[in-house]
């Protein structure tokens, strides 16, 4: 990889093969959060506990979480994809409904080992998760810009301040024990470690264009750079000329394996039975950061620059990047280093209520909120939890996220003891129609419980009649005094 692809192309790839592809890297669990019966449900809420002595997550099967996510534009409205896989702009799609900032999200999780222990009152549990999460924040203009270049832009400024790129490969070692203080708390909490693997973020950018009347020139005005952590990064091979290369030449294990880069983080939870039919709970997670300290690659670059060449007159091409990069380290201000730097993680916010209706249904409100750079990503969800039976648990849930309300939510757990499957996602329709919809999402896996409670519930027989006449003993008894 060369500097031709540098930050604008290494973002424009990111949005339109993320845009195009099921997510290769938002944690957004919403219908999985009222489903106490499952293990996982102790990731997006440290409270819960489930009521088995033991649990055991085995390698890759017990849970693989992705999540897709852009609050601008479903991908079908950007591009128009051929029968040979190759895929062509949407120049006439229309950016005026879009927010000032926008956002694109996505994850890919998977648990190398989780275990659960539940001992009387408390719950520890123990995972190790591998994550990796991609993030953009962008313009209206950005888009316009790439779709149909500065034609419209002629006497005006590209907003483009803002916009952010992030990468980011971590692991996590998560400990964490849940106590039930009475019949009504529950409160949980979560110590984790973790490790950077790879990162790469812009940081908050400002970047200025203005576009000349007629000759549609570019007046550059620039404060920007990056931070990675990486094997790739810049090199200078001449003034003002910069290369992609390999800098940090290492064997994929070694990379892996990395324990350079630390980082801490918590997570906590509650859970509070208001009564025998409502109960409310919620969690705040993520709270924590990494310090990458190793494959250090740190570029910033400000000033002003005049740029005359054919880039103004198109549409965003990569033959047009490498002279304009190569002129902006010329007539600007180019710092290249390799310093250490610290990067946040962004914190989750779920508060949910859930009214019993009977001893088969639920019916469960939560709101979600995640706190990006100068963005707030938030959603709403409504889900009917069932349980058929002891084996088989059902919740169908709607959300409002990402600016869309078309997100039809499905979950289902099946077995309880030793075995049991699960299938979890926010937004079915995406696995239908992928391209009409801004979110797609999906949580499976396999669990080993041991050791489960098998309580008598007089309503799972179908033997009411047994309470019933309990009752009327009851009263008999009271009326012969």
């Amino acid at each position: 990889m060369k500097g031709i692809q540098f930050i604008f192309t290494l973002i424009l790839h990111f949005i339109f093969f993320m845009a195009l592809t099921l997510p290769v890297s938002a944690q957004q669990n919403n219908t999985l959060f009222f489903m106490h019966n499952l293990p996982e449900a102790n990731y997006v809420n440290p409270a819960v506990q489930i009521n088995c002595g033991i649990f055991l997550g085995l390698p890759v099967v017990s849970s693989f979480h992705f999540n897709y996510a852009n609050s601008g534009f479903p991908a079908g409205k950007i591009v128009t994809i051929y029968t040979d896989n190759t895929f062509s702009r949407r120049t006439e799609m229309s950016t005026s409904g879009m927010m000032p900032k926008n956002y694109l999200l996505t994850e890919l999780h998977s648990v190398l080992l989780a275990v659960g222990v539940k001992r009387n009152d408390f719950y520890y549990s123990f995972t190790i998760t591998e994550k990796n999460n991609g993030e953009i924040i962008y313009t209206p203009d950005f888009i316009e810009f790439f779709l149909r270049g500065s034609q419209n832009f002629e006497g005006q400024q590209i907003q483009l301040d803002g916009l952010r790129f992030t990468m980011d490969h971590l692991r996590e070692y998560a400990l964490g024990i849940s106590h039930k203080y009475n019949t009504r708390l529950t409160f949980g909490l979560k110590f984790k470690v973790l490790f950077g693997k790879f990162n790469f973020t812009t940081g908050s950018s400002n970047l200025g264009i203005s576009v000349e009347p007629t000759t549609r020139n570019l007046l550059f005005d620039l404060g920007a750079g990056y931070n990675s952590s990486l094997p790739y990064g810049l090199v200078q091979t001449a003034p003002g000329v910069y290369d992609w290369q390999e800098i940090y030449p290492e064997s994929w294990f070694k990379r892996m394996m990395n324990m350079n880069n630390p980082g801490l983080a918590l997570d906590m939870g509650f859970i509070y039975k208001y009564s025998d039919d409502w109960s409310f709970s919620g969690s705040l997670l993520d709270l924590g950061f990494l310090w990458y300290r190793s494959n250090l690659n740190t570029y910033s670059i400000n000033g002003s620059d005049l740029y005359t060449g054919q880039f103004g007159l198109n549409r965003w091409d990569n033959r047009y990047f490498r002279p304009m990069f190569n002129e902006w380290n010329t007539n600007m201000n180019a710092r290249l280093t390799a310093e250490s730097y610290t990067y946040f993680l962004r914190p989750r916010l779920y508060l949910g209520a859930s009214r019993k209706l009977n001893d088969r249904y639920d019916i469960n409100f939560l709101l979600y909120n995640r706190l990006l750079p100068s963005k707030l990503q938030t959603g709403a969800t409504v889900s009917v939890l069932t349980r058929a039976d002891k084996a088989f648990r059902t919740s169908l849930s709607w959300s409002y996220m990402n600016h869309s309300p078309l997100n039809l939510g499905l979950g289902f757990s099946y077995g309880r003891r030793p075995v049991q499957i699960y299938f979890i996602t926010d937004n079915l329709v995406g696995f239908i129609v992928p391209l009409s919809v801004k979110n797609i999402n999906a949580r499976f896996g396999l669990n080993i419980n041991l050791g489960c409670k098998n309580d008598f519930d007089i309503n799972d027989c179908g033997c009411s009649w047994m309470r019933n006449e309990s009752s009327r003993r009851e009263r008999k008894r009271e009326m012969r005094k």
